[in-house]
């Protein structure tokens, strides 16, 4: 039997936000040197892992191709969610002094804005990425049910370079929110918020990210 509760006796959180930002959060130089790490380092892959469904669907294609190594023409060719398929040049990056940054940053968020129980960075690494012309990342959450992907809670995110070298690209919320990009800008969101980049239509646009994770929400 359902027994009604007092609601003024839960805990409130009236400090959260859904965006906080902090300019110049990288310097000048930091951000060139990440960019310099992308441009050697990055590997052209898909932002997510294939779902078992989209494999499914993969193993009924007359081809031996392996889904990985599709281009995202290949998959708009052959899906009808192929438009939306997540392709980039992903990096990672264990260096502590990038590690001490974000955490130093997710540290005092979470003290005053979010107050999750929070553990440490996910697989202590960030990911640095580029995003040449054309690539997109579709909306989506950090927050979700497959393999780790239960454990972020918050999603932190540092603009490389800004929009006078690439155009499109914004990096937009599920509200409809736009965050304008400058160079060194850190953002950071509960990992559970909706989000997308939207399409590259010329340049290249760098970024990086760390998510801060813990046990999942209870």
């Amino acid at each position: 039997m359902y027994k009604k509760i007092d609601m003024k006796e839960l805990k409130l959180n009236q400090d959260f936000r859904w965006i906080i930002t902090r300019e110049n959060f990288f310097s000048q130089e930091e951000c060139d040197e990440l960019i310099k790490y992308i441009d050697k380092h990055a590997e052209r892959k898909r932002g997510h892992n294939v779902p078992k469904w989209k494999m499914m669907e993969w193993d009924k294609v007359d081809s031996n191709k392996d889904i990985d190594k599709l281009t995202k023409a290949e998959h708009s060719e052959n899906f009808d969610w192929g438009d939306n398929e997540c392709i980039l040049n992903i990096s990672k990056n264990d260096e502590q002094k990038y590690l001490d940054k974000f955490w130093s940053a997710i540290q005092i968020a979470n003290a005053t804005t979010f107050k999750y129980k929070i553990k440490g960075i996910y697989h202590n690494r960030i990911q640095a990425h580029r995003y040449d012309k054309d690539d997109s990342y579709n909306p989506h959450s950090d927050f979700h049910n497959y393999k780790d992907y239960s454990t972020p809670k918050l999603t932190c995110i540092v603009f490389l370079n800004d929009g006078s070298e690439y155009e499109g690209g914004e990096f937009r919320m599920f509200d409809g929110t736009i965050i304008e990009p400058e160079v060194g800008k850190l953002v950071i969101h509960p990992a559970f918020a909706g989000h997308e980049v939207k399409p590259i239509t010329s340049g290249h646009r760098y970024s990086c990210i760390a998510w801060a994770v813990g046990d999942t929400f209870v």
